[in-house]
């Protein structure tokens, strides 16, 4: 075969797969923003009008994202923190500034790893579940039963789930906070012999508001990508145990990469922002 028409095939097959790839890509953003604003709509003029039935839902499933979450998310923040000053203490001392790493470490914690490390938990733990158990409802037609009892399935599945992210996760962003600088500062009192007085003095120092306000908006934009993306997954998945086990894997990952973006391109709004004061 000529070696001009075999790489025109291959040109053309990347094209058509480069197509379809975004054709896709497109469809599910289009389908995502769709659900994303009849959720608002069942969260504000829904429930002024009663549309929606989230009184017996909400209280629990607070409990379950944000008070069962808190030991893992714990957990981690805290060895979080541990590992800031295990891994910049060293460097710090060589240089004879091992006085400003509670400073470093707090304003990590709270501009970024809090808030991040606390997304990344509760898309393993949280939405995962949110697409396992609207996948298993779509696929066992409970949905469907839904609908024809007129019971919208966004105002009754996905808007609870949604005001609850919205409620604990920046509740638990802030126990991350606490609990990160809690684990540098347990660290820097073994290793380094840093006293308390001085580490709670310069974490102050260097925390302000905006930074602290600007991690909650971080969780707040957060705790929206985690609950669409795993609820909408959830709601498109067919296929019978493989199709639902394929979805939990795909909106897993995607809320992981999502985050990430959203963390990048948020930090970069706020140092822009600080910058330009």
């Amino acid at each position: 075969m000529n070696p001009f028409v075999r790489v025109a095939g291959a040109v053309g097959r990347g094209t058509i797969l480069l197509y379809r790839a975004l054709r896709d890509f497109l469809h599910h953003v289009s389908n995502l923003c769709r659900l994303f604003g009849s959720t608002l709509w069942f969260l504000t003029v829904g429930a002024a009008q009663g549309r929606t039935r989230m009184g017996k839902q909400i209280f629990p499933m607070m409990r379950n994202v944000g008070v069962r979450s808190l030991p893992v998310v714990a957990l981690i923040t805290f060895l979080t923190g541990a590992i800031l000053v295990l891994q910049t203490g060293d460097v710090m001392k060589k240089y004879g500034q091992l006085q400003q790493v509670p400073g470093m470490v707090a304003l990590s914690v709270v501009r970024a790893l809090g808030p991040l490390m606390t997304a990344i938990i509760m898309t393993a733990r949280v939405g995962a579940s949110f697409t396992a158990v609207l996948g298993s409802m779509r696929i066992n037609e409970e949905i469907m039963a839904l609908e024809a009892m007129a019971i919208h399935p966004t105002g009754y599945l996905v808007a609870p789930r949604l005001l609850s992210m919205l409620v604990m996760v920046p509740c638990l962003a802030v126990f991350s906070y606490l609990l990160g600088m809690a684990g540098g500062w347990l660290v820097a009192l073994a290793v380094y012999d840093i006293d308390t007085d001085s580490y709670i003095q310069t974490s102050i120092l260097y925390l302000d508001m905006t930074a602290i306000v600007f991690g909650l908006v971080k969780s707040v934009v957060f705790a929206v990508l985690i609950t669409m993306i795993c609820c909408y997954y959830g709601l498109i998945a067919e296929g019978g145990p493989m199709g639902l086990g394929r979805n939990i894997m795909v909106a897993v990952v995607v809320s992981i990469v999502m985050l990430v973006v959203a963390e990048a391109l948020l930090a970069a709004v706020m140092v822009n922002w600080l910058l330009s004061k």
